[in-house]
């Protein structure tokens, strides 16, 4: 009777999945889940390990191959846990570990740059990769990176500048993630953080783009005076930077300084005489000086090099109303009132030549037009 209870007992442990590994002690089970990774029966393997740390959570060999079999399996949070704990309790598989972890660190950020690229781009699960990644290496700079870069293109930018911050935080001499944080910065309009990131740049040496960056912050903070020292700064890197000459005219101009500002223009026409706004700007610029004879030559060939710019065609219109050569000036206006009809500005001087006129029906007409679109 007591043999056949024996075999009972026997057979109840093995239907339960135990077999006589899970009646002995931690070391049993450790060294049962060893031979059976050997073996490859890696769900039997995970049995006896999983056991071997829940008998004896002290021991860092059943915790160190515990992370081994999660690894094998593909379950790379689990290794984490394990291979943490193991290295809490000793440093006996550090060696080991690192060099496990590299491996399956490798695995997981390659698939979330592969679920990231091509058309067929998966970002949530790009983002999963990643975070898988940095649980197995949580140091690793390169996935914070791309994570905090999947969070910028998912569009959510607290996630990005936190996980671009903690890249900083690792790596306070890395300035192209201080710039790209400037630049996130800038466009949610956190301009005081923005300014900080550029500052931290340009704290590791002159930076030509951090500099024009933080000038276009300035500007938008309302320091004009210290957007212009910015871009002279970033001349001296490069006195062929385009925008920043376009740049410095604009706030030239915003300012009055309007010599300054012809001059700055001129330089940056000098690098680029095929941009149509720069030249505009130098037009408008000399409008404003009363230079009406440079103004109107510039115009008039924008006109030719871009004939569908309302502002232009606008502009040339009104320099030849100043001039008084009305003949000049109406065909431009009527041509405008059709391609442009919302333009109050436009009906508002096509009612004042047709007054000179004498069309007065047509003139009323038009003044009409122009105070119901606010002018």
């Amino acid at each position: 009777m007591r043999l056949k209870q024996a075999v009972a007992v026997f057979g109840a442990t093995l239907l339960l999945g135990g077999g006589l590994f899970a009646l002995g002690c931690q070391s049993s089970a450790l060294t049962s889940g060893k031979l059976y990774m050997k073996q490859k029966k890696y769900d039997k393997a995970r049995v006896q390990l999983e056991l071997a740390v829940e008998v004896e959570p002290g021991n860092a060999e059943a915790h160190y191959n515990l992370g081994r079999i999660c690894g094998l399996q593909g379950d790379y949070v689990d290794l984490a846990a394990a291979y943490d704990r193991a290295q809490e309790l000793s440093p006996d598989f550090d060696e080991e570990i690192a060099k496990e972890r590299l491996r399956y660190w490798k695995r997981s950020f390659i698939d979330g740059e592969r679920a990231r690229a091509g058309q067929g781009a998966d970002l949530g699960t790009a983002r999963r990769h990643f975070d898988t990644a940095l649980r197995v290496l949580p140091d690793s700079l390169q996935a914070w990176r791309s994570r905090a870069f999947v969070d910028y293109q998912l569009g959510d930018m607290d996630a990005a500048l936190a996980g671009y911050g903690h890249v900083l935080e690792l790596a306070p001499e890395d300035t192209t993630t201080a710039h790209v944080m400037g630049v996130i910065y800038l466009g949610e309009e956190r301009y005081d953080e923005a300014v900080a990131s550029f500052e931290h740049v340009l704290q590791y040496g002159e930076h030509r783009g951090a500099l024009v960056h933080l000038a276009k912050t300035q500007k938008q903070w309302g320091q004009n005076d210290a957007a212009v020292a910015s871009l002279q700064r970033a001349l001296v890197l490069d006195p062929a930077c385009f925008r920043c000459h376009h740049m410095l005219g604009n706030l030239y101009y915003s300012s009055d300084a309007h010599e300054q500002a012809v001059e700055s223009y001129r330089s940056a026409v000098e690098l680029r005489a095929d941009d149509v706004d720069v030249r505009y700007n130098l037009a408008i610029t000399h409008r404003a000086m009363g230079d009406l004879d440079a103004a109107q030559l510039l115009l008039e060939t924008l006109s030719v090099d871009d004939p569908d710019n309302v502002d232009v065609r606008y502009n040339l219109a009104i320099i030849h109303l100043d001039m008084g050569d009305l003949d000049a000036a109406q065909p431009l206006l009527e041509t405008l009132s059709v391609d442009d009809p919302g333009n109050g500005k436009v009906w508002y001087k096509l009612g004042r030549i047709y007054a000179l006129q004498a069309r007065i029906p047509e003139s009323e007409a038009a003044y009409e037009r122009a105070e119901a679109l606010g002018q």
